[in-house]
């Protein structure tokens, strides 16, 4: 018999027609999407971490120089207001042109705080760090990237984010809440 998180998981990717073997999408090697970056106050952040057990993950890995980016913050910001007593987490993790640490820190905070961004960030390293960083990823043809992970740390769907549009943000919603519904009732 088929759990309900694997029922979640079946209804997700009918809704939104794309798996995670999808050729054109980025995806996630094994099933666990493992870090250990820095937030803005150079704090050692891991996937490990206690702060994201048991929690639904959306990690958007972005930068501040990508149009499409930036124009999906809001809908985090929202989402993450919404929906964040009930176990979503939402990470940013930025990945920047500058090869100076201090100087992508201080873009990042600058950046977070003009746009009042409510979500934990992390700085991912400079564009080229991006695949000493995230070695897991794979099949990356840009930013931003968005990844859903279940309560239990097990990577649901990885796939290209294209920027804001009300059809975008419904569809993440409801794909979220239905995560959210789901897992809460086991």
């Amino acid at each position: 018999m088929f759990s309900r998180a694997t029922i979640a998981l079946i209804a997700i990717s009918l809704l939104t027609g794309i798996t995670a073997t999808s050729a054109k999408e980025p995806r996630v090697g094994g099933d666990r999407l493992v870090f250990t970056l820095q937030d803005l106050d150079r704090n050692s952040v891991s996937s490990s971490d206690s702060i994201f057990k048991g929690k639904i993950l959306f990690v958007t890995i972005w930068g501040t120089w990508c149009p499409p980016c930036v124009s999906e913050i809001p809908t985090f910001n929202d989402l993450q207001d919404r929906y964040g007593e009930d176990g979503l987490v939402i990470l940013g993790i930025a990945f920047e042109p500058d090869t100076l640490e201090a100087v992508r820190l201080d873009r990042l905070r600058e950046f977070s705080s003009e746009h009042k961004i409510n979500y934990m960030v992390l700085d991912g390293g400079a564009i080229s760090d991006f695949s000493s960083s995230l070695p897991m990823i794979e099949n990356v043809k840009g930013l931003p990237i968005e990844i859903i992970i279940d309560r239990s740390g097990v990577v649901v769907e990885s796939r290209n984010g294209y920027g804001y549009k009300k059809k975008w943000a419904r569809k993440l919603e409801k794909q979220l809440k239905m995560l959210l519904d789901t897992d809460s009732e086991k």
